[in-house]
């Protein structure tokens, strides 16, 4: 049985880029012309990233991603997944092109195993910060130029997808200033963190 699941998600992390659907329909949009859909999915399989949405179908699956998409700068994702031999492994990836409009191809790809203590402070963030509850599609892009953040999770075949533009509080910007810079170690200038 160990070994089939360990096929399934192999299978899953290779052709969920190209295959999968990213987002539910009607997640991200309340108008349902599925813009930000195809905007999101664009960055994700530049930088080809799975689809945590699929993962629904796997019943134990655990991850969570960050992907921030700045207007000007590199769009970033980063991602939590929980392994089968209970660790997690954070995932980083930085493409080349621009967040807003122009994805290109990954040139950072880092991994790395988190301690038990980054995991715990993370899943309490989740729960302290009611992610799961946290309402979505909301609409408060106030501008055109500036940075989407947006945070998925999936758990035990549930999926959430929370998404804003330029949050100063609430969940987006807690669990995604947590995922950059606390467990990622990004070094972004403050200039750039909008």
């Amino acid at each position: 049985m160990r070994t089939l699941r360990l096929w399934i998600i192999a299978l899953y992390l290779v052709a969920a880029p190209c295959y999968s659907q990213f987002f539910p329909k009607s997640s991200l949009d309340s108008r349902g012309d599925g813009f930000k859909a195809e905007w999101y999915s664009t960055q994700l399989k530049a930088l080809n990233e799975p689809s945590l949405f699929a993962l629904t179908k796997v019943a134990d699956a655990e991850s969570y991603r960050f992907l921030w998409l700045r207007t000007f700068q590199h769009p970033v994702a980063i991602r939590l997944d929980h392994q089968m031999d209970g660790t997690w492994m954070l995932t980083t990836k930085e493409g080349g092109g621009a967040g807003g409009y122009k994805p290109g191809q990954v040139v950072t790809d880092t991994f790395r195993k988190l301690t038990a203590q980054e995991i715990q402070a993370f899943l309490t963030k989740v729960q302290g910060d009611h992610f799961w509850n946290a309402p979505n599609p909301v609409n408060d892009q106030a501008g055109t130029d500036g940075s989407q953040w947006i945070i998925e999770g999936v758990k035990a075949g549930k999926y959430h997808v929370v998404d804003r533009w330029m949050p100063k509080k609430g969940p987006a910007r807690d669990l995604g200033m947590f995922l950059a810079f606390d467990l990622a170690k990004l070094s972004i200038p403050n200039s750039e963190i909008y």
